[in-house]
């Protein structure tokens, strides 16, 4: 559960950001199931999958993420590391490795 003070400093920070990632789930768990669970760590709202899944073996399937968040750390980098930790304590994620951020342009996120 989020603290009172990280959802006013997400309310109020209006920079969105997104990340390459690259996932390794459980093939048994359905892969919408474990995104829509990346949906409630510090800040994630958008998670895109790039391509489809590939088998790494019979349990482990690797997806390439597209995740957009808001900052609610002091910096990208913490904010990172804190949604790296997160995410692993998702059952069924086995790994989560950011690879670059960047701010996203657009015209609805000043």
């Amino acid at each position: 559960m989020q603290s009172l003070k990280q959802l006013i400093r997400e309310y109020f920070n209006e920079q969105m950001y997104e990340c390459d990632v690259t996932c390794r789930s459980d093939r048994g768990r359905n892969l919408t199931i474990v995104m829509d669970n990346l949906r409630g760590v510090c800040g994630i709202t958008v998670v895109t999958v790039v391509g489809p899944a590939e088998p790494v073996s019979e349990l482990v399937e690797r997806s390439i993420l597209k995740v957009k968040f808001f900052l609610t750390e002091p910096t990208v980098r913490d904010h990172i590391r804190r949604m790296a930790v997160d995410a692993r304590k998702i059952d069924g994620v086995y790994s989560f490795i950011p690879r670059r951020a960047r701010r996203v342009r657009s015209r609805i996120y000043r």
